[in-house]
């Protein structure tokens, strides 16, 4: 089972001093309750926080020495949030603090957690009810400046180029496969392209189960691109979190992947695996140490929906 991202985050208590103050004033009172989360890849904090008042909000922040990306994917993600519509399948952000340097997002606080892995096939009803609920809310946010996913997404468009000259680093069952897949992957290019408002990062430690609400968060990577492919991500995420309802079925009882052709979902996972195996053979980053662990999970779990895929499609 590939089971959920999980990074090396600091606490709330780390981050810079004057955050904490800025979280408090927008508060407005001390922060008494501290709960740390630790899933996603960001080094940066990600908390849920209450104060003495009562007043309860989720954290997350990131300055540029603990990464130099991560504070532009919250620049974004702010962007998003403060576009999209009220709707119980959507965060609402509170405040933004972004003092060139650090980056905090107050959202609201959700108290319920990301459904446990593996996946249960309750819980992908549940979200697939969302996707297909939150379709038409989202074709009617107009926002500027999104990037197209045609042109942004390296891990669909170019990155699982390389595993070929990386095949002396990894298990040889992707070198014997390798042509096979490559022929697959060349075609998610054309496959991601569209003009749909799109999550695009459509994982189970991205969505966050509440008693009464399904909720997606984590909207940094949103893009313009086809509007079927929130659908295949979740079923991928079946074998890269782990599922009791395998890929190939979920993507066989989608409405949104039903009709499509096998064949399309195969070339989406060719390249995404043939990324993450690519990248697994990396040196780690001092700012995201686990991330060659993580690929490398994620593209050993697709195995078994890929071995079979190319069964079936050829």
């Amino acid at each position: 089972m590939g089971g959920h991202a999980v990074g090396v985050r600091i606490g709330f208590a780390q981050a810079p001093a004057r955050m904490r103050q800025w979280v408090e004033r927008r508060l407005g009172g001390e922060v008494v309750g501290v709960v740390d989360c630790v899933g996603g890849m960001s080094p940066g904090p990600a908390a849920r926080v209450r104060t003495a008042s009562g007043t309860a909000a989720f954290v997350k922040a990131c300055g540029t020495a603990l990464d130099p990306a991560t504070p532009e994917l919250l620049r974004a993600e702010a962007r998003v949030l403060a576009a999209l519509p009220d709707h119980a399948c959507l965060p609402r952000l509170l405040d933004v603090h972004d003092d060139g340097d650090w980056v905090v997002l107050l959202v609201e606080d959700l108290p319920g957690s990301p459904p446990p892995a593996p996946w249960s096939g309750a819980d992908l009803r549940r979200v697939g009810d969302a996707l297909h609920e939150l379709r038409p809310v989202l074709d009617a946010v107009h926002l500027d400046g999104l990037p197209a996913a045609r042109d942004s997404s390296p891990i669909f468009l170019t990155r699982w180029r390389g595993l070929a000259d990386r095949l002396d680093l990894v298990d040889p069952w992707w070198a014997e496969h390798h042509d096979a897949l490559a022929v697959h992957a060349d075609r998610a290019a054309d496959l991601i392209d569209g003009d749909a408002l799109v999550h695009w990062d459509i994982r189970a430690d991205n969505i966050v189960l509440t008693a009464d609400r399904t909720v997606l968060v984590d909207w940094g990577q949103a893009r313009r691109g086809a509007a079927w492919m929130d659908h295949a991500l979740l079923a991928l995420d079946c074998s890269m979190t782990g599922s009791e309802v395998p890929t190939a079925q979920l993507a066989r009882t989608d409405p949104a992947l039903r009709d499509r052709d096998p064949a399309d979902l195969l070339a989406l996972a060719a390249a995404a695996s043939m990324s993450f195996v690519s990248r697994s053979t990396e040196p780690a980053r001092p700012s995201l140490p686990t991330l060659p662990a993580t690929c490398a999970r994620w593209a050993d779990a697709l195995r078994p929906y890929l071995a079979d895929a190319l069964a079936e499609v050829g």
